[in-house]
């Protein structure tokens, strides 16, 4: 039986010495003396060597030799068994899991749970670099959390890659006996990687440093993860309690750019400047585009993708939340960003088309089916949208081509939300201003429906502030009595 003990990085067991086994002092001075020599005060000291293991150590993933691709290898240490795996848009329950061959490039992310949901989620963000980069997992038997191995076990583990490397399975050719479907329906190998370039394509290192605030090489994320600055909401809240005996699981803070208690409009601002800010995101848009913190169009998406990404694969609410609040709050109410910039509108449109379309018809639980409220206030934000964008179109004139990526875009969200189960038309003259509700009492009462009231005073319906004379009269008014 083997009774061998393996210790963490950076321990050494202590071993007793004795003194008959060692070899003999040879000094002028008495054994176990202290003698203390005088060095030159103007000789620069050495710096001490850096200690092995060191997680905090900043390091690049070591690279490896094996095979003819070009792509990265994700390992995987010490995942126990009947545990689910998944990455991008594929999941599966392996015997044994050791990692990934053959990473293409760009953003990819690895997640982790018990088969019995008895702990957590949590995965890994690891970006493919096209150089036969070896990114190294570590699980934590003890607390069941997935985190980076040591820089040491790293370079261990691409020095041995030829050992583990027939036991990875190939990211893009997974064998068909290790898949379970995750979706409502078949869906090919090829086709899952167009859908994960569409979902993913704008997470980056910058955008995942941001957003974590871990700049090693891979970043981790948790069910338990907060979105800084916003208010638990009470799934949150029941799920700090019942893992508060646990320190090791408390959540990380993510740091979204587009905070929920930000206003979209500036307090310097009055009348009908602030009125327009107000009512359109676009305005704030901008002003972040346009401070000092760096941020890009590319960024913006990144950030959309990455709370949708994290929420529906970790089941994570902060994020879910937090993707709802980019929706609603800002991308739908960016009513002229598709004139101003098309080349950010585009591919915020076209990336809640692949997030829909995905949630719709590859998950078992769509993120529609957590607030049937937010799902209400979806349908009503397309339609406004919808009506805004063609105002913006067909007002422009010659100048109508600049918005078409964002018009083409939105067609897109438009035909997923026209399919089943939704079967949306978003047409404003289709949308029910009446229905019939049942009360508590179970009585049929007629309601009218007013989400669209604001939209009908736009435009030639919308009310004019006039000004009036002594007699309460509008000025300017041609009167045959005076």
């Amino acid at each position: 039986m083997d009774t061998s003990t393996t210790l963490p990085e950076g321990h050494r067991p202590e071993v007793p010495v004795s003194t008959s086994d060692s070899a003999s002092a040879v000094s002028t001075h008495p054994a176990g003396s202290l003698t203390v020599h005088q060095g030159d005060a103007d000789e620069p000291m050495d710096e001490p060597p850096p200690l092995e293991g060191d997680l905090h150590e900043p390091s690049s993933p070591p690279n490896h030799s094996m095979g003819e691709d070009t792509g990265d290898v994700v390992i995987v240490l010490d995942l126990p068994e009947d545990y689910d795996i998944g990455y991008d848009t594929i999941s599966f329950q392996a015997k044994q899991f050791k990692g990934l061959r053959n990473v293409p490039s760009g953003a990819h992310y690895l997640w982790v749970a018990h088969s019995g949901g008895m702990s957590t989620r949590c995965g890994a963000w690891v970006v493919g670099a096209g150089q036969r980069r070896v990114h190294v997992l570590q699980w934590d038997k003890d607390n069941e959390l997935l985190g980076p191995a040591s820089s040491s076990e790293a370079r261990k583990q691409a020095d041995n890659i030829s050992s583990i490397y027939p036991k990875l399975l190939p990211c893009q050719d997974p064998p068909a006996a290790s898949l379970r479907p995750s979706g409502k329906g078949p869906t090919s190998l090829a086709s899952q990687g167009n859908i994960w370039d569409q979902l993913a394509g704008f997470v980056s290192e910058r955008v995942l440093n941001r957003i974590t605030g871990q700049e090693r090489g891979d970043w981790f994320t948790n069910t338990v993860d907060h979105v800084k600055g916003a208010a638990l909401i009470p799934a949150e809240v029941e799920l700090d309690r019942r893992i508060s005996s646990n320190p090791h699981l408390h959540g990380r803070d993510l740091n979204f750019a587009f905070s929920q208690l930000s206003k979209t409009y500036s307090t310097e601002h009055t009348g009908a400047s602030r009125t327009l800010e107000a009512t359109d995101a676009t305005t704030y848009i901008l002003s972040l585009l346009s401070d000092s913190n760096g941020l890009t169009e590319d960024d913006i998406v990144g950030e959309f993708q990455f709370a949708y990404i994290v929420g529906t694969h970790l089941g994570n609410d902060a994020c879910i939340q937090q993707w709802w609040h980019m929706l609603l709050k800002i991308i739908l109410r960016a009513y002229t960003l598709a004139t101003s910039r098309p080349s950010l509108a585009g591919p915020l449109l076209r990336t809640l088309a692949a997030q829909l379309s995905h949630s719709l018809h590859h998950l078992e639980s769509s993120v529609l089916d957590h607030s049937e409220t937010q799902t209400r206030d979806l349908r009503i934000a397309l339609t406004v949208y919808k009506r805004r964008l063609e105002e913006g179109t067909s007002g422009a004139g010659a100048a109508a081509a600049a918005p078409t990526s964002a018009s083409l875009a939105f067609a897109q969200v438009e035909a997923v939300v026209a399919e089943s189960p939704l079967g949306w038309d978003l047409r404003e003259d289709t949308y029910v201003r009446r229905g019939m509700v049942m009360t508590e009492e179970g009585e049929q009462v007629e309601v009218e429906l007013k989400e669209l009231e604001d939209e009908d005073e736009r435009g030639e319906w919308a009310p004019e502030v006039v000004e009036l004379d002594e007699s309460g009269r509008e000025k300017g008014l041609v009167s045959w009595t005076d």
